[in-house]
């Protein structure tokens, strides 16, 4: 059994012994594996949707720790990689 993000309370119950017994496994994941990302980017892709982030250069790394502390951030920070 795999849990992929979080679900909806209450929680599933989970028979211990079975998992013990019959050599079973759990696992969970937050965002699924490179498989999953994959589709996922493949769809976002087709139906043309896209993130908001800020580009920054490579130089302005310490000013955006300092706006990320400050809470001064609307978008995620995106470092261009050309800019080293």
């Amino acid at each position: 059994m795999c849990l992929l993000g979080v679900p909806a309370s209450p929680h599933p119950a989970v028979a211990a012994m079975h998992l013990i017994l019959n050599r079973r496994q759990l696992a969970g994941s937050v965002i699924g594996g490179i498989k999953e990302t994959q589709e996922m980017l493949d769809f976002c892709g087709k139906k043309k949707i896209v993130s908001d982030v800020e580009v920054i250069p490579i130089q302005k790394i310490d000013a955006a720790y300092e706006r990320m502390l400050k809470s001064d951030v609307r978008y995620r920070f995106v470092i261009d990689l050309s800019s080293l």
